[in-house]
């Protein structure tokens, strides 16, 4: 069995048939970022088609479940929102870039974000990396 309990040959055909679909390039920032296209996906206000249940961040965090068992329990939140929340994601994966943005601020794959992308990369939405904070000039 898949994620959420669909059979593994039903889930391939499911993302294979949704791959090459959108043309949507993802990018992660910190907290700060403040473009057009950012995607708020923590936990506290995030936007909720991402966002996990908070027991499942806490359980990961705090190393009650392992970095796998995160991801099949998440996944298995994703799928459920992207059946269920299905114009709210067509509305976000149409786009050309958006920029998620986590309140948690975590180097490296700790956040959450990083599983979204994995997910995403299921839907064949292409993962363009960290963008840096800009320098803003001090006025004298």
């Amino acid at each position: 069995m898949g994620a959420g309990g669909i059979p593994l040959q039903v889930e391939k055909e499911f993302f294979e048939r949704e791959k090459g679909k959108y043309k949507l390039q993802v990018y992660t920032a910190d907290v700060t970022y403040e473009g057009d296209d950012r995607v708020d996906v923590s936990v506290n206000n995030g936007k909720f088609i991402f966002v996990p249940p908070k027991h499942l961040i806490f359980d990961y965090r705090f190393g009650n479940i392992t970095e796998d068992q995160f991801q099949k329990a998440y996944f298995e939140c994703l799928e459920k929102s992207y059946i269920n929340q299905r114009y709210t994601w067509d509305t976000v994966l149409q786009g050309n870039r958006i920029v998620l943005i986590c309140g948690c601020n975590a180097k490296g794959k700790t956040c959450h974000r990083h599983f979204i992308i994995k997910f995403l990369k299921k839907l064949g939405v292409v993962y363009k990396g960290e963008l840096k904070p800009r320098k803003t000039r001090r006025k004298i």
